[in-house]
């Protein structure tokens, strides 16, 4: 008889002991295959996460590979049975042909402490005319006039609202925290004094347009100056 044997057994049997009542997570489907989109498209998936054992389950960790990929999770203590879900968001800009996504999540389970997760899929480079909504967050500004609105209405930057000087602390409040704002007057004089205050008040996004309007339209002479009529 082999004398290993019931060493093995008692080892199986301990084993049975320990894990008997204990958390153990599953997951609906360990990989996704969103197939094939235009690069930069965001996709977007939900993982089902199951305490399938005994006892509460706590999910200590969750970790993409990539800066690319966020999850958002609601909440980490899972009962005998209970289930939550497991948001996955991948960003597939600056990504060209297959990829794969893997999403690690670290639990209190003792036979499966770390359950990998996956997304793949496909990218497809998008047409001339395409931009990714995501390069936003680089192209956007919000343009500023300061001057009085009579000078405004008679011609101003294309895009930019106008906000009096004598005004713009009553706009503090409403204007957007991590965003570029551009402020311009006639010469910069206004706008280098309204945005040294607004970054001193937390907005550190703010700029004065060096020369005001007065340079840019010595550089592009009407070609951007809508009038009143024109907007």
């Amino acid at each position: 008889m082999n004398k290993t044997a019931p060493v093995m057994l008692l080892v199986v049997a301990v084993f049975g002991l320990a894990t008997l009542g204990a958390p153990r997570i599953a997951v609906d489907n360990a990989t996704y295959d969103f197939g094939q989109v235009v690069e930069g498209i965001a996709v977007a998936h939900t993982f089902i996460l199951t305490n399938v054992g005994d006892s509460a389950l706590e999910i200590t960790k969750v970790s993409a590979a990539c800066g690319c990929t966020t999850t958002t999770l609601a909440k980490s203590q899972l009962a005998a049975g209970e289930s939550v879900a497991l948001e996955v968001l991948v960003n597939t800009a600056g990504f060209s042909g297959s990829i794969a996504k893997e999403i690690a999540v670290e639990s209190t389970d003792p036979a499966n402490p770390k359950l990998v997760l996956t997304i793949v899929g496909a990218t497809t480079r998008p047409q001339d005319y395409q931009i990714p909504v995501g390069d936003l967050n680089y192209l956007f500004y919000l343009l500023i006039d300061l001057r009085e609105p009579n000078d405004y209405a008679a011609g101003h930057l294309m895009g930019a609202i106008n906000l009096p000087y004598a005004e713009l602390d009553l706009w503090e409040s409403r204007l957007p925290q991590g965003v570029l704002m551009i402020l311009y007057d006639w010469d910069g004089s206004l706008s280098d004094q309204a945005t040294q205050t607004l970054q001193q008040a937390g907005f550190l996004e703010a700029r004065s347009l060096l020369g005001g309007l007065n340079e840019w339209t010595l550089l592009y002479k009407g070609k951007y100056v809508a009038d009143s009529a024109g907007g």
